[in-house]
């Protein structure tokens, strides 16, 4: 585990903390409109009011630091990750090929006050500001969770 993980997994334990993931570095973020893909529409549409998103969990933002339309920018791009409920562990899936395609791909992980942010579901935080990060840290494909599964495309 790379020390950048380590320092993001400690953050996480404080619990002050809310993490976004991003291929990108910039210095301040700005809220975007939060988009969700309806399978059975086979498009997205906006979910809720312009904001900056982020996470209480490191991994998610690594996740999505690293495996993103950014890194991967291909028609067939599909990953999905959340939290099982019922396992109460956190879940990744991708494909193969997105996988595949990423390896030696950077990403940065922003760290937030969690007092700049609403709960808005049970692993997404919201605030509608911009919002500057307390430290940026540079994550890599080796730092992507362990559990991460393989699925097919969808056709």
């Amino acid at each position: 585990m790379s020390e950048n993980k380590k320092r993001l997994l400690t953050l996480e334990a404080e619990r002050k903390f809310v993490f976004h993931g991003s291929a990108l570095k910039i210095e301040e973020l700005e809220p975007r409109q939060p988009m969700i893909c309806k399978e059975r529409l086979k498009k997205e549409i906006k979910h809720g009011n312009p904001c900056v998103s982020a996470t209480s969990s490191a991994d998610i933002a690594i996740f999505r630091a690293i495996i993103n339309k950014h890194n991967f920018p291909f028609i067939d791009y599909q990953s999905s990750f959340g939290l099982d409920e019922k396992e109460d562990e956190y879940y990744f899936n991708t494909t193969d090929k997105v996988l595949s395609r990423v390896k030696g791909k950077i990403g940065y992980v922003y760290v937030l006050s969690i007092k700049n942010f609403k709960k808005f579901s049970n692993i997404e935080y919201r605030s509608e500001n911009p919002e500057k990060p307390i430290e940026i840290i540079s994550i890599d494909y080796n730092d992507l969770s362990d559990n991460i599964k393989i699925i097919n495309k969808k056709s």
